[in-house]
């Protein structure tokens, strides 16, 4: 992975306009196999086996899960407007 591509916690919060923790909340999210989290290949740490985790962020993949979430986003949101016309 090409170091250019990593992003640190707070150049991610920039870059998606949030807080540095709703980024550590994703990724911790994801740490522990509960709903909301990254897929692993958005963010890698550096020190797996150190006292503290040091987290990047792979800018190419996180876009790449954003753009698809939006799509599926999109196609649920048309879903439910069909089911909620539905129902009038």
């Amino acid at each position: 992975m090409d170091v250019k591509t990593l992003l640190t916690i707070a150049e991610t919060a920039k870059l998606l306009n949030c807080s540095s923790g709703f980024v550590r909340k994703r990724i911790a999210l994801s740490e522990s196999n509960q709903n909301g989290g990254w897929p692993k290949s958005v963010y890698i740490n550096l020190q797996p086996n150190g006292a503290k985790s040091l987290y990047r962020v792979n800018k190419e993949a996180l876009e790449s899960f954003l753009q698809d979430s939006k799509e599926e986003a999109t196609v649920e949101e048309s879903g439910m407007e069909a089911c909620s016309l539905a129902s009038f």
